[in-house]
């Protein structure tokens, strides 16, 4: 969002139809409207299947209770609906009005404290709050575009009034609780059925939202307000709140820098061995104290530095609040801030939790903090957010990591050793976690993945008991290990079977590969019989395939198998000479001996061996009868030819090639650079991969490189998972379809980062 000191005081609004200049709240009138109707149609259409949905769960119901309480919600919704309907669009009208208010700054701290959820929530109230929570993010997800062009729009429109997603009246958060409060008001239902009723509002309501959001768009795009939204200013939400603390726009680029730049290097960079005691941390720190401070709603003074927030918490006019004390209300909090994070996405709350406990007293003037825990909550919140700019982490993994946020803090706070002890069970548990779960398949449910059930679990029994002691910690984390440990075990021994199968299996292609070059190369140019030509290059090919896999290439049985097709093809040409008659006459029973004795490893059944070789020896003797129907001679067709492995030979010059296939041709390229990184890479190398087949992205670790040409993938249970040529991964690594990712322990990468861009910015 543009600065406001760079903003006009005014700004002109010219409708496109009538050039007329347009008053700033009848133009969000014209968008309230239209949002409205919209929002009525959209209703009716969920009413609609309202009353069919709860109409079949009532002839499913298992018991008379279950169906009572269907026919009941169905009839209350059928009469209340025309209320509900008139009191959500009252609420959105409100909201609209708000927008425009005053105090809006208020209203948009209010909602941010209500957001962050600390205060308690129990029973009905909670299980609303979820599918709140649920609905809202999965919608700003699949408008998050839309929905930041919208308010940096609305955002220039109103020109004094900050518009972000907070008091946005279009916003996914805004509706939704609009159509809870009036169910709330207008409705008499069973949590069951509400909750039932807002899933039917999410996929009725908030799924089609997109339309409404391209008309008020196309509103203020037709008005001349921003026609081009500017892009460097995206965030993951279409606005964030000063107190937040999201990635820098660039950060995740630079996070992706750092993991894959250079590619191939990355699994040989040694373990960063991060230690930081308290005095180097203030001196660090005391670079990000130093600038021009802003000032939150709340009071509390930021100074942003670099790709960070720093809060200066001991600024604040409040008295000084002590460790233990801020720790205990942290702990009481604990609990709830843990169920909460694990029903959203992953987010940094550690600032606004902070900045809430030293309001409790009184908001108008917040507690402050001593200068070393200021120092180490902000240098923990650095930590939490490239968790979640890290590229190399599962989704599911930053979730889990950022569930432990309250009790990091709390260990950092009380326990100095935590930034110096390599050793602390607390390090050790975030690096195993990042470790199990690096290699999580996310497009299945994780819920039926035993692994992350336990850490799942685990982090919720921190979070339930953990208040000073870490012997709750210490304990999830050797039980983790053990759990691990057997996972690796079965694991491994699945690699192992996985690769001696690839093993074999390159032995094979590597046996026919030979077999299909030995025989292209005498019969490319020779014209046979087209029968003896398919006998070559199918049931003889096949011997040639076993005799190298039983033999080897320089065995006496393979140079007696090849030579023998020399001969045949030698006998099948016509002979006028006295001496190559006689030998004909001499060789051609022996031939006929050594086929079926080479035949004899490729086909069991004896009667189909009778019948190959009287149907070469047929063959030959018609050849030799002047009487008989002679065959056609031929060269080998183009399916015998691709048999023999072949098939690309007939590639276009360039000088035949259309401009589309020269282009195509320079794209194929191949870079030396990547080449060699391919060859470079070593086995046990985790990758995420764009797999082109089924256009998902997976994760897989290199198990083996077999005769350094196939590179064999598995997944972390030991499966077989793709196969590349060196040249197909190297392509892929040039056109990013294949990324190394690190897998260094994550809390000291992490942490070496936070120190090393502290420093940058110093």
């Amino acid at each position: 969002m543009a600065p406001r000191k760079d903003r006009p005081d005014h700004i002109e609004l010219v409708n496109k139809s009538s050039q007329k200049p347009v008053h700033p709240p009848k133009l969000l009138g014209h968008i309230q409207n239209q949002a409205q109707e919209s929002a009525v149609r959209l209703l009716d259409h969920m009413f609609s299947a309202t009353d069919d949905l709860f109409y079949d769960l009532s002839k499913r119901a298992t018991s008379n209770n279950e169906q009572n309480l269907y026919f009941d919600a169905m009839r209350e919704i059928r009469i209340k609906k025309k209320g509900v309907a008139t009191e959500f669009l009252r609420q959105i009208s409100t909201l609209f009005t708000e927008l425009l208010n005053s105090d809006s700054n208020k209203r948009e701290t209010a909602q941010a404290e209500d957001e962050l959820g600390l205060s308690i929530v129990e029973g009905d109230d909670l299980e609303i709050e979820l599918a709140l929570n649920n609905m809202t993010g999965r919608t700003r997800d699949t408008y998050k575009l839309e929905l930041y062009e919208l308010a940096m729009r609305l955002d220039h429109l109103l020109l004094r009034i900050p518009v972000s997603e907070d008091n946005n009246p279009l916003d996914p958060k805004q509706i939704s609780n609009a159509f809870v409060d009036a169910c709330n008001t207008q409705l008499r239902v069973t949590i069951k059925a509400r909750l039932i009723l807002f899933k039917l509002f999410e996929k009725h309501v908030l799924k089609q939202l997109g339309h409404i959001y391209s008309d008020a768009n196309q509103i203020l795009l037709d008005a001349g307000i921003l026609p081009k939204v500017p892009r460097q200013l995206h965030r993951s939400r279409s606005a964030e709140a000063p107190g937040q603390h999201a990635p820098d726009p660039g950060s995740s680029a630079a996070a992706q820098h750092d993991v894959f730049e250079p590619r191939a290097a990355t699994a040989a960079q040694p373990a960063v061995n991060f230690q930081l005691d308290v005095n180097t941390l203030s001196a660090l720190m005391s670079s990000a104290r130093s600038g021009a401070p802003q000032a939150l709603p709340s009071g509390t003074l930021i100074n942003s530095t670099g790709p960070y927030t720093y809060y200066l918490y001991s600024s604040n006019p409040g008295p000084i609040m002590a460790s233990p004390q801020l720790s205990s209300l942290l702990t009481k909090s604990q609990p709830l801030v843990d169920r909460q994070l694990a029903a959203i996405e992953p987010r940094n709350i550690i600032s606004d939790v902070v900045n809430q406990l030293l309001a409790k007293r009184d908001p108008e003037v917040p507690q402050a903090l001593e200068q070393p825990d200021e120092d180490i909550i902000n240098l923990i919140a650095m930590f939490f957010d490239n968790v979640l700019s890290d590229e190399s982490l599962p989704l599911a993994v930053q979730s889990l990591i950022c569930r432990l946020q309250i009790p990091v803090l709390k260990i950092a706070l009380h326990d100095r050793s935590f930034l110096t002890d390599a050793e602390h069970p607390a390090r050790k548990l975030i690096n195993t976690i990042t470790n199990a779960g690096f290699s999580f398949d996310e497009s299945k449910p994780l819920e039926r993945d035993p692994l992350y059930r336990k850490i799942a679990d685990g982090i919720q029994t921190i979070n339930r008991l953990y208040k000073t002691d870490e012997k709750v910690i210490a304990e999830f984390l050797a039980d983790l290990e053990e759990h691990i440990v057997k996972e690796s075990h079965k694991s491994d021994l699945v690699e192992k079977r996985t690769t001696q199968t690839e093993e074999g299996k390159s032995r094979i292609r590597q046996a026919r590969a030979s077999a299909q070059n030995a025989l292209y190369q005498k019969l490319k140019t020779a014209h046979l019989p087209e029968a003896m030509n398919e006998f070559l290059t199918n049931t003889w090919l096949q011997v040639l395939v076993i005799t190298h896999l039983k033999h080897g290439h320089d065995s006496a049985e393979w140079v007696e198998s090849e030579s023998l097709v020399s001969d045949i093809m030698w006998l099948c040409q016509p002979h006028n000479d006295e001496r190559s008659l006689m030998r004909k006459k001499r060789l051609q029973p022996e031939v006929l001996q050594r086929v079926e004795n080479g035949l004899e490893i490729a086909i069991d059944n004896p009667e189909a061996r009778l019948q190959k070789i009287a149907a070469i020896e047929e063959l030959l003797a018609s050849l030799s009868d002047p009487e008989a129907p002679q065959s056609d001679f031929a060269p080998l067709n183009r399916h015998q030819i691709e048999t023999l492995g072949k098939a690309d030979l007939d590639q276009k010059p360039w000088e035949d090639m259309t401009a589309l296939e020269r282009q195509q041709s320079r794209y194929e390229q191949l870079s030396n650079k990547y080449f060699l990184e391919a060859k470079d890479i070593p086995e046990g190398v985790w990758l995420s991969y764009d797999d082109e087949q089924t256009s998902k992205t997976v994760r897989c670790k290199l198990s083996s490189k077999i005769d350094s040409e196939s590179y064999i993938f598995v997944n972390r249970f030991g499966f077989k998972m793709m196969e590349k040529t060196r040249r197909q991964l190297a392509y892929d690594m040039q056109f990013n379809r294949a990324r190394i990712l690190d897998s260094r322990p994550l809390f000291e990468r992490l942490m070496d980062k936070v120190v090393t861009q502290l420093r940058q910015a110093a």
